[in-house]
C-alpha cells in the first residue's frame, strides 16, 4: 500500500519504519526541514533501540523517504497516519499542530482516503475535524482513529506484537483495509467507533500511573510497617486479576505519555462535569515521592545537603530511550541544586539533552568517574550498565558508602557486606 506518516516523531518514525518493512511504500512527512535533512542521511533525532537500523534498512530499499511536501506525499497515500505532537499546558491540550496538519492533507487530497489519527486526541474530536477538513477540500476522505500503546525501550516490539490493535470506525471497507494492512502484527483486533478508541488510549495511558502510584503508596506503607515492599508486590502481583506489570515500587513515573495524559483526562473529565479524585490522587502521590526520595537521602547523609558531593545515576525518565521529558532524574537534580549540593550527573545516551534543561553540575559517561569522592550514590534510572556496577570499586571511590535506590535494583544484603549504607523505598 501508499502509506503517508505525518509527524516525524517517535510514533510517526516507528510506525513509518515498520510498515516499509512489510514492503509498503511510506513517505514521512514533517515541517521541520533539519529533522528532515537528517533523516535522509539517516541520522535519527532519538534513542530507539533497532530503529537506527530499521529506518536505513528501509530508506536504502526505496521504500521509505522523506520529505516536507504535502503535495509530494498526500495525492497517492491511500492510508495516512497522523502521528503529530498534542502538548500539553496545565491540562490544556494543544491542538495546533493536529488542525495545522489536518487542513495541509485535505488541501491536497485528490484520490478517496483513510485519515488514521494515532495522536493522542480528546474523545469525539474526529466530528470537528471532519467539518474542518471539508472546509479545504471536497475529496472523499475517512477519518478514523488507530491509538498507539508503545513503550519507549521496546517500541518495534509493541508495533510487531502488541497486546491488541484497536481500530475506531464503523465503515465496513475501512476497517477491512485497515486489518489488511495490519496483518502482518499479532494481537488481538478490537473494532469500534472512533470516540471509544480514543478513551482506549486515555484509559490505558492513566491506569497505569495509578498502578504505579498504588504501589509507591504501598512502599511507603511498607517503611512504616517494616515489612519488603518487593515481597508485598510480587504477591500482589501474582493475583492474576491484577498481574506483576506496573508494580514496581520507585520514585514515581515520567515520560512524555503518562504525566501529560494524566494532567489532560483529569481536565478534560472536568469540563463534562466529573471530578476524578482518583487519578488527582495518584498524581498527588507521583509528585510527593521525589520528596520522600530526597529526606532519605538528607537523614542518612546526616542532615544538610550544602556543599555534599552527590551522584546521580541515570538522566532518562527509563533505560533504553534517550528522552528526558518528565524525567524524575531532572527533577532530583533540580531539588539538589536548590539545597546547595555539588552534583555529579552520569548518563550512557542522555548527557546533550539534559545540558539543555540543567547547568551547573559535572556530566560523565563513566560512572566510576562520577562516583569518585561522593558522599552518596543516587539510583534513578536503572541502565543495564548501573544494575552491574563493581561495588568493591566505588566502596575504595567514594567519600562515604550511601546507596539510595530509587528503583530498587540492588541486593541491600550484598552491599551491607560491603560495608555500604542502603535504603531502597519500601525497602
Amino acid at each position: 500500500m501508499n502509506l503517508t506518516v505525518v509527524g516525524a516523531g517517535f510514533v510517526g518514525l516507528v510506525t513509518a519504519a515498520v510498515f516499509a518493512d512489510f514492503k509498503n511504500e511510506v513517505w514521512v512527512l514533517d515541517n521541520d526541514e533539519g529533522k528532515i535533512k537528517k533523516l535522509s542521511s539517516g541520522k535519527i533525532p532519538f534513542y530507539e533501540p533497532g530503529l537506527k537500523d530499521l529506518i536505513i534498512k528501509n530508506f536504502k530499499s526505496g521504500r521509505l523517504k522523506f520529505t516536507t511536501d504535502y503535495a509530494q506525499a498526500i495525492p497517492n497515500s491511500e492510508i495516512i497516519f497522523i502521528c503529530v505532537g498534542t502538548p500539553n499546558k496545565d491540562g490544556k491540550i494543544d491542538l495546533s499542530y493536529l488542525y495545522a496538519a489536518t487542513k495541509a492533507i485535505a488541501q491536497n487530497l485528490k484520490e478517496p482516503t483513510i485519515i488514521a489519527i494515532k495522536s493522542t486526541v480528546p474523545p469525539g474530536i474526529n466530528q470537528k475535524l471532519e467539518k474542518w477538513m471539508k472546509k479545504y477540500t471536497k475529496g472523499d476522505f475517512d477519518l478514523v482513529s488507530v491509538p498507539e500503546f508503545l513503550s519507549e525501550g521496546q517500541a518495534i516490539e509493541n508495533t510487531l506484537n502488541p497486546h491488541r490493535v484497536v481500530i475506531g470506525t464503523e465503515k465496513r471497507a475501512v476497517i477491512k483495509k485497515l486489518l489488511k494492512l495490519h496483518q502482518s502484527i499479532s494481537g488481538e483486533r478490537l473494532i469500534c467507533d472512533a470516540v471509544s478508541a480514543q478513551m482506549i488510549k486515555f484509559a490505558a495511558n492513566t491506569f497505569l500511573p495509578l498502578k504505579i502510584s498504588f504501589a509507591n503508596a504501598i512502599a511507603i506503607l511498607c517503611d512504616k510497617f517494616g515489612a519488603q515492599a518487593d515481597k508485598v508486590l510480587k504477591g500482589l502481583g501474582m493475583d492474576k486479576r491484577i498481574g506483576d506489570q506496573f508494580l514496581g515500587a520507585g520514585i514515581g513515573y515520567g515520560g512524555s505519555c503518562f504525566p501529560k495524559d494524566l494532567k489532560t483526562f483529569i481536565k478534560l473529565s472536568s469540563q463534562v462535569g466529573y471530578n476524578f479524585h482518583l487519578l488527582k490522587s495518584a498524581q498527588k502521590i507521583n509528585d510527593d515521592q521525589i520528596d520522600y526520595f530526597l529526606k532519605k537521602l538528607t537523614y542518612l547523609i546526616g542532615g544538610s545537603l550544602k556543599g555534599r558531593r552527590i551522584t546521580v545515576l541515570g538522566l532518562t525518565f527509563k533505560p533504553k530511550t534517550s528522552d528526558i521529558r518528565e524525567s524524575r532524574a531532572i527533577a532530583i537534580i533540580k531539588e539538589l541544586k536548590k539545597k546547595g549540593a555539588k552534583i555529579h550527573v552520569c548518563d550512557p545516551i542522555a548527557i546533550p539533552e539534559a545540558k539543555k534543561l540543567i547547568t551547573r553540575v559535572k556530566f560523565f559517561e563513566n560512572p566510576y568517574q562520577a562516583l569518585k569522592g561522593a558522599e552518596a550514590l543516587l539510583l534513578v534510572t536503572e541502565w543495564e550498565e548501573y544494575q552491574k556496577l563493581n561495588f568493591q570499586k566505588i566502596k575504595k571511590l567514594m567519600k562515604k558508602p550511601l546507596v539510595i535506590d530509587g528503583r530498587n535494583i540492588y541486593n541491600r544484603e550484598e552491599l551491607e557486606k560491603l560495608g555500604f549504607i542502603y535504603e531502597g523505598i519500601g525497602k
